[in-house]
């Protein structure tokens, strides 16, 4: 291991860029610990990442299998957002059944009528909302989960990735830009360069084929999802999930609200901004965001790319 890292370090001095070299810090990868080097340039950290042939990256629904956990979560959710509707509505139909008689007690025939009419209406539509969202049943719920990965996940293939110097965390655009493609100009100056979706998605899952990086469980993560943003104690940092490293050593789509710019014109990894979870729309649309290999849709006709959502992280590929 020893001349390992003393044979990273001479390739990395071969740059001739002025990386610092902090100390050795160790990883792990698919129960194998590893060790690399902790870099600083300017002020930013970075981490050695050595490449693997024949890697595995995207999802197929027909060829790729969820994990047992994660299967046991999206039950977990789906129970929950049935039993929402359910509770909504009984407590629509109690409410309006309240007003129905205080109007038959007055004998207000019209009123009572009109109370029923909107009570059938306002039932409808959270029928239809709960249909929907794939809360009907968990058939339907699973209909639409798989309608849903099937049009934002990459597509299943194969590829070599080379080794790289990494950016440990992203870094939001100092300024708004223009278009996705002037910013990939822009950021792809100097000494650095920006991941393709290939590196990305490998540098966020590692080679592993879990859906999620932290492996197939939706276990404590939800609530981390739900709640992105929210103040937490000091002694509880420790123990969060999304926050902490992956195993690469890298910090990567953890935060949904960050879209992470890299070297393609027509896509963002990482997050939609924060829509799906504004939106209310449960864990079939907010999950995916939080997959290595979810793509968001950027259009050149939208609008500028704001400083407070985009951020992007720069990395150098070693001969």
């Amino acid at each position: 291991m020893l001349e390992l890292l003393k044979d990273i370090r001479s390739r990395i001095e071969a740059l001739g860029i002025n990386f610092q070299f902090i100390k050795t810090i160790k990883t792990s990868m698919n129960g194998i610990e590893r060790e690399t080097w902790l870099l600083e340039y300017e002020g930013s950290q970075f981490v050695f990442v050595s490449g693997q042939k024949n890697v595995t990256l995207g999802w197929d629904i027909a060829q790729c299998s969820l994990g047992q956990g994660v299967l046991e979560g999206l039950k977990e959710e789906f129970a929950a957002g049935h039993e929402y509707y359910q509770d909504e509505k009984e407590e629509l139909r109690n409410y309006y059944q309240k007003e129905i008689q205080k109007a038959n007690t007055k004998n207000d025939l019209i009123k009572a009528e009109q109370l029923r009419s909107e009570l059938a209406e306002e039932l409808k539509s959270w029928e239809e909302d709960m249909l929907e969202n794939g809360y009907g049943s968990w058939e339907s719920f699973m209909v639409k989960w798989n309608e849903n990965l099937s049009q934002c996940l990459s597509p299943l293939r194969t590829v070599d990735i080379g080794d790289m110097i990494v950016e440990v965390d992203s870094r939001y655009l100092k300024e708004d830009a223009p278009s996705l493609t002037q910013a990939i100009c822009s950021l792809k100056e100097g000494p650095f360069t920006l991941a393709t979706e290939d590196e990305w998605e490998y540098l966020c899952n590692g080679g592993t084929r879990t859906l999620f990086r932290w492996g197939d469980t939706l276990d404590d993560v939800l609530t981390e999802i739900y709640n992105v943003g929210s103040v937490r104690k000091q002694d509880e940092k420790a123990s969060t999930i999304l926050e902490q490293p992956n195993m690469l050593g890298l910090f990567l789509s953890y935060n949904s609200y960050k879209m992470e710019i890299i070297d393609h014109t027509q896509y963002t990894k990482g997050g939609d901004g924060g829509c799906s979870i504004c939106g209310g729309e449960g864990a079939i649309f907010v999950l995916p965001c939080y997959t290595a290999f979810y793509r968001q849709p950027i259009y050149e006709y939208s609008d500028r790319l704001s400083k407070n959502y985009y951020c992007y992280r720069r990395i150098i590929r070693l001969p």
